[in-house]
């Protein structure tokens, strides 16, 4: 593997798995070698590959870590409240997404996870997707907010129910993703 995106966040429920899967169907989309590592135990990327809509890369569990590797490119899935497995994958990674909600709750758990970056070591492209926004002024806030303690923040996803409604399916809307994405995926 010579690229490895790690999707990092402390906090559940923020939408790590429907970034990974959405990063990963931006490089097959782009026609790259890439696969998904789920390393939480819930393995909700990996329950997503096994529906019915099969998704156009694999989805490999903790224990098929070394044929994960094989592929080009690699987007790791991580867990919550697990400072050890995502200090891990970042020090594997090439680049990090760090994913956060946009309420002061999740802004709160944020901290917890760039101290965990910030242990790893990791030194290469990175940045704060705020997903799950809902409609008003709180997303852009929470991004100002951000900006001004010079954190990177690659964008907003908004709370859309097409994004909610796309497990088990290969996500067909990725244009708010990748315009988000592309300052770490190129």
């Amino acid at each position: 593997m010579s690229e490895v995106l790690a999707i990092l966040s402390r906090k559940g429920g923020v939408g790590k798995t429907h970034t990974s899967i959405h990063a990963a169907a931006i490089l097959k989309k782009r026609r790259k070698d890439v696969a998904v590592l789920d390393l939480d135990p819930e393995g909700s990327a990996a329950s997503w590959s096994r529906q019915k809509n099969a998704l156009p890369f694999p989805v490999y569990t903790a224990r098929q870590r070394e044929e994960a590797s094989k592929h080009a490119y690699l987007v790791i899935d991580t867990p919550p409240n697990d400072s050890r497995t995502l200090g891990d994958a970042a020090r594997l990674a090439t680049r990090v997404v760090v994913v956060a909600g946009a309420d002061g709750l999740e802004a709160d758990r944020l901290v917890p996870t760039l101290e965990a970056l910030a242990a790893s070591g990791f030194q290469g492209k990175w940045g704060i997707l705020l997903n799950r926004v809902p409609r008003g002024n709180l997303g852009p806030a929470m991004q100002s907010y951000l900006e001004g303690e010079e954190l990177p923040v690659l964008g907003l996803i908004p709370d859309r129910a097409e994004y909610h409604r796309v497990f088990g399916e290969n996500p067909g809307r990725l244009d708010e993703y990748e315009a988000a994405l592309k300052k770490v995926l190129g």
